[in-house]
């Protein structure tokens, strides 16, 4: 099956045998907000008020998206986001996420490497579906890292470029963040974007450490 075959969380609840729940994870108000570069909120909002209406799928990842994962990205250098990569598990569990944070290669190699976050665009704005594609590919991630010791937690976004919502997968308990942010709490969200980022590092951590 694709990713995109799982049009809700409950399709992969079901066939991998998971638990759901719903738990603030993430206490927002703990976390310190970043400024968003003035250069980076301009040419958001350019394409906000330009392209409103009539921007692509493609041009909402490469307009909304990836430039804030592209900051939150540059604060954590052992880490590597790939746009677009495929993903083959076996042949019941393939697709291509919007985007998937993983381990940076120790020996600069062009392969991925202990994947450890996916980033899903929630297309036509469904959340529904979003969530059933990317908790397929984060199974996926998971049976990737199946031999790494501990397993480490995957964590997973699915987004409309101006709603965010979060979760993550550790073993067989999936849980999803109670509360979204908005684009308009830029600063905020892209303080959780780092903290995400920097659980990612920690994960790795344990795993070299383990």
């Amino acid at each position: 099956m694709s990713f995109q075959d799982f049009t809700s969380v409950n399709v992969a609840l079901k066939k991998y045998n998971l638990f759901l729940h719903s738990e603030e994870t993430i206490d927002y108000s703990q976390i310190p907000p970043i400024p968003l570069n003035e250069v980076i909120m301009e040419l958001i909002k350019f394409d906000l008020k330009h392209q409103c209406g009539i921007i692509s799928e493609h041009a909402l990842c490469e307009s909304l998206i990836y430039p804030l994962l592209r900051e939150a990205w540059r604060r954590h250098p052992n880490l590597h986001v790939w746009s677009h990569i495929p993903i083959q598990v076996d042949d019941d569990l393939t697709g291509v996420p919007d985007y998937l944070v993983a381990r940076e290669s120790p020996q600069g190699l062009a392969e991925l490497n202990v994947p450890l976050l996916i980033v899903i665009e929630a297309k036509r704005e469904d959340f529904v579906v979003g969530w059933g594609e990317c908790l397929a590919a984060m199974v996926a991630a998971q049976k990737l890292n199946m031999e790494i010791t501990p397993l480490p937690i995957i964590y997973g976004i699915v987004t409309t470029g101006r709603l965010w919502e979060f979760a993550q997968l550790d073993n067989r308990d999936f849980t999803m963040h109670s509360f979204g942010l908005s684009l308009a709490q830029v600063d905020v969200l892209l303080g959780v974007l780092d903290y995400i980022f920097a659980e990612c590092e920690a994960q790795l951590a344990k795993i070299l450490i383990g």
